[in-house]
């Protein structure tokens, strides 16, 4: 009886020690590597059922899109529509794919829908990118993304307490659009008038965007398009930017010229924002 006790113990302590084994990656912060895409944007390698591309990063993007020839070489049943409006207003409809396994760097994401993108003359002179990877792909986890160190990072519960010790927490709202498969999040900036809220955007590369309604509150020129935007967001938190005063469907946009200067923690779970300048 006790060698039988005894078995069963032993047993159970080989299924435990082989159960963390088999989990230990999601134990720890998973790291996906950026590599850089023209000047100021990244790309990174994406697996979408067996066949990998090279996809721009783009937080603003809302959805994950598959090129139209990389899309060719994946079986997927493409039905219904989706409709989402970018900052400018302008609409886009197309079919989406549900349920989609992702990879990124090797790091399982959130399964998906997604739609298909025809990214055109967009960039000149350099291949196209494969598709577009969108917050939506990150939906429940907590993420950092250092661009200095060219890295994004999943984090877990343990490692976000160790991440935020020395970052400022700043408000932020979740957005999810296009019939709820959308995902994008917006900065709160206090100002004298109220809250503006501002995307946080990686695939917008060159300036910072405020729009005409919201130009005042930040002495910019309405009628003015190139300008710059100089204000303080919280603590030494900052935006110092080259800027373009529009007409859009949003308050703003804040781009690499204020991502790339700065790191990143955003809890897609619990809807929280840290951020701290880059060393």
């Amino acid at each position: 009886m006790k060698f039988t006790i005894i078995i069963a113990l032993l047993s159970t302590l080989l299924l435990s020690h082989a159960a963390v084994d088999v989990n230990a990656d999601v134990l720890r912060p998973q790291v996906i590597k950026l590599q850089r895409f023209r000047k100021a944007l990244w790309k990174i390698n994406v697996t979408v059922k067996e066949r990998s591309g090279d996809f721009l990063f783009d937080t603003g993007g809302g959805i994950t899109l598959l090129g139209g020839e990389f899309s060719k070489g994946i079986e997927c049943n493409f039905w219904g529509r989706t409709t989402g409006y970018n900052m400018f207003g302008k609409r886009s409809d197309g079919p989406h794919c549900d349920d989609v396994p992702l990879r990124a760097d090797g790091v399982g994401l959130t399964t998906v829908s997604v739609g298909k993108i025809n990214f055109g003359d967009q960039f000149p002179g350099d291949r196209a990118p494969d598709g577009l990877l969108s917050l939506d792909a990150f939906d429940g986890k907590i993420i950092t993304l250092d661009q200095a160190a060219a890295t994004l990072t999943i984090e877990t519960s343990k490692s976000l307490m160790k991440r935020i010790k020395k970052m400022t927490e700043v408000p932020m709202r979740i957005s999810r659009e296009c019939s709820a498969r959308c995902l994008s999040v917006f900065m709160g900036v206090r100002t004298s008038k109220g809250t503006v809220w501002m995307l946080l955007d990686s695939g917008a590369g060159g300036v910072s965007l405020i729009s005409k309604d919201h130009a005042g509150i930040f002495g910019l020129d309405a009628d003015k398009k190139e300008q710059r935007v100089s204000f303080k967001i919280i603590g030494d938190i900052s935006v110092d930017s080259p800027v373009v005063v529009t007409d859009m469907i949003m308050d703003g946009n804040l781009g690499q010229p204020f991502l790339c200067q700065h790191v990143i923690t955003i809890d897609l779970n619990r809807g929280r924002l840290w951020i701290s300048k880059n060393k």
